[in-house]
């Protein structure tokens, strides 16, 4: 029953922890005039230039009707550009802008320096945290 309360109370924290780092997050994004769905495109097209509308969607977890609202509106902000694959006309590749790049690198940017009280924590401590963790994410990918 004890190891019951502890694993409740882990995993409410870990809620917790998810809720204020996307709060910051959030935040940060916010400064830039970009949101959340924004930030993560850029940063899937971040690491590989350009993108299909599919790999996209697959990237930010939504339909692809929906990813390409997103894209839409960031094509009207000039963060990314729309245009069709000259081998499979069917095909549209997405690419980050330099002002889309340049938004993305800031927010992270921000996020990271905002977070930097964090470093301050016992190393040890802390890789103790993520060693159960990631224990606890096995179990959890293994409950059907």
């Amino acid at each position: 029953m004890k190891n019951e309360t502890q694993v409740k109370d882990l995993i409410l924290s870990l809620r917790s922890l998810r809720k204020e780092t996307r709060r910051i997050f959030y935040f940060q994004a916010t400064k830039q005039q970009l949101t959340e769905n924004w930030v993560i495109a850029l940063g899937a097209l971040n690491t590989k230039n350009s993108s299909s509308l599919e790999d996209l969607a697959h990237a930010l977890r939504l339909g692809s009707s929906t990813t390409s609202g997103i894209v839409d509106r960031m094509v009207a902000e000039a963060l990314v550009t729309k245009e069709r694959d000259p081998l499979n006309k069917r095909k549209i590749n997405i690419s980050p802008t330099e002002k889309g790049m340049q938004k993305y690198k800031a927010t992270y940017a921000d996020f990271w320096a905002k977070l930097a009280p964090v470093n301050e924590l016992d190393t040890d401590k802390l890789a103790a945290l993520l060693t159960t963790q990631t224990a606890l994410l096995k179990k959890l990918e293994g409950i059907d």
